[in-house]
């Protein structure tokens, strides 16, 4: 009987989470109220309270549904792509794209975060939650990108906090414009080329001071056309 009532338990956290995520994807985190919430998921609003503290916690627990696969991501890739860090990098990144395409859970978490989640001052501890995952996750690619540049992999002049702010505004922008217009182009049949594509431009990368000096002479070299 004890089994048996934990096992609903977990039923009804699991319909509340369903619902509350389908109602968050189309009305967004503001507009859905815990009414609405309930009544999708066929339970009174007294069984969210018995889960869920507020409209905040669900959508914290959202976030964690999915960030479970991608915390287990980490040590597959480490397993799939022994002693090569950049190839641990690139497993990972387009993991997290396929996952966006294919998984639905996944996907609802992320357009509620990028296109349904007004950063106001109600839901500000979600734009925490979302900033301490994102902080936990560039700790972790930051070493392996360090460990790429040690092993030869990438050019020892590559700032490996950079090369991850640079890696997250990529994967975030390419998922940010596929939810915007899905048909627009084909993001799981592309994702390897997607990655590669900031791979390969890291690895051919000029250092930082010759890059401004070589914009600075075209800037330069421009100025003096229009001048004459």
């Amino acid at each position: 009987m004890v089994r048996r009532s934990k096992e609903d338990a977990l039923e009804t956290r699991s319909q509340l989470l369903d619902a509350a995520e389908q109602l968050f994807s189309e009305k967004g985190v503001t507009s859905t109220t815990l009414n609405e919430i309930a009544g999708a998921a066929g339970v009174t609003r007294g069984a969210i309270y018995h889960h869920f503290k507020n409209k905040l916690h669900l959508i914290g627990a959202l976030m964690e549904r999915v960030m479970l696969p991608l915390d287990e991501m980490r040590s597959c890739a480490a397993a799939n792509v022994p002693n090569d860090p950049l190839g641990q990098i690139r497993y990972r990144a387009i993991h997290v794209l396929r996952l966006a395409v294919r998984d639905t859970h996944t996907r609802s978490v992320f357009n509620i975060l990028f296109h349904k989640c007004e950063y106001v001052d109600d839901v500000l501890p979600v734009k925490q939650r979302h900033l301490e995952g994102r902080d936990d996750c560039a700790k972790s690619v930051m070493e392996v990108f360090r460990a790429a540049i040690d092993a030869g992999q990438l050019p020892d002049h590559i700032d490996p906090k950079y090369a991850t702010v640079g890696l997250f505004s990529f994967i975030d922008g390419l998922v940010y414009n596929w939810l915007l217009e899905p048909g627009y182009f084909a993001l799981d049949k592309n994702a390897e080329y997607f990655v590669d594509l900031y791979v390969e431009g890291l690895r051919r990368a000029a250092p930082l001071h010759s890059a401004k000096k070589a914009q600075t002479g075209k800037t330069a070299e421009c100025v003096s056309r229009q001048t004459k």
